[in-house]
């Protein structure tokens, strides 16, 4: 496996961890949850899960590590790209948190990640927040965090 494709994984699986270490969002994720593996590919996923029918009302998260131009010999650096998609049921957008399901969780994600020094060389900074309409029943918020990191071989 290649080392850009190492990245990849690396960085999904510390996003996902990163996430599951703040109680607050795991609570907003699931409030009965009694482990928090019990998240991982159930509610959230290292790659875009797409809920399959109207009936689905868990809370998703899904992670993805984009890295728009892999590779530039006469540079030493790459851009890379952390995109954490929240997915949530319509029906459970309210909450006691002042604020939608959706739009909390997303708050509690960037709170996580903005200005973090972990992901590549100096801080991730978000790119944009999104939010839209997945299908008729979830709604989604798209963050986008951005950073650079070492290429492999320069």
């Amino acid at each position: 496996m290649s080392g850009l494709h190492n990245a990849v994984i690396a960085y999904k699986n510390k996003a996902i961890s990163e996430m599951l270490q703040d109680a607050e969002l795991v609570h907003a994720i699931d409030d009965k949850v009694t482990s928090v593996d019990e998240l991982i590919y159930r509610n959230i996923f290292p790659y875009f899960r797409v809920p399959t029918a109207d009936t689905e009302t868990l809370t998703y998260i899904t992670v993805c590590v984009d890295l728009p131009e892999a590779y530039h010999p006469e540079n030493f650096m790459r851009d890379i790209a952390l995109k954490i998609c929240v997915i949530v049921h319509q029906s459970e957008m309210e909450t006691n948190y002042g604020a939608t399901r959706l739009d909390y969780i997303a708050a509690k994600i960037d709170d996580i990640f903005s200005e973090s020094l972990k992901y590549g060389y100096g801080k991730l900074s978000l790119l944009s927040s999104t939010e839209s309409s997945l299908d008729q029943f979830h709604r989604y918020r798209e963050l986008i965090f951005v950073s650079s990191e070492a290429q492999a071989g320069c």
